[in-house]
């Protein structure tokens, strides 16, 4: 069972986790406007990983399932607010 690490935490777009990785849960939160947008995505192939748009005046959005990233992740918008992804390493075993 893969160990728990983390959360990662991005502020800013172009943001970045440069390792392959196993993500177990993502949280956007912070002060917004409605209509402020977050997405983040894999790396190498720019696949999306999460993408969120805020409906008020405080975004509290995430998504808790496994998602790998084989190059890691990068914040390409983020609006407002700060985004925590929740990452696991092998046990190694």
């Amino acid at each position: 069972m893969p160990t728990l690490i983390g959360p990662v935490i991005l502020n800013a777009v172009g943001d970045e986790y440069t390792q392959p990785v196993e993500i177990r849960g993502v949280l956007w939160e912070g002060a917004s406007t409605a209509g402020d947008t977050c997405e983040l995505r894999e790396r190498a192939s720019g696949r999306l990983l999460f993408a969120g748009r805020a409906v008020g005046a405080q975004t509290w959005q995430g998504v808790v399932l496994p998602l790998t990233a084989p190059s890691g992740f990068t914040l390409t918008q983020l609006s407002s607010g700060r985004v925590l992804v929740y990452v696991a390493e092998p046990d190694g075993g």
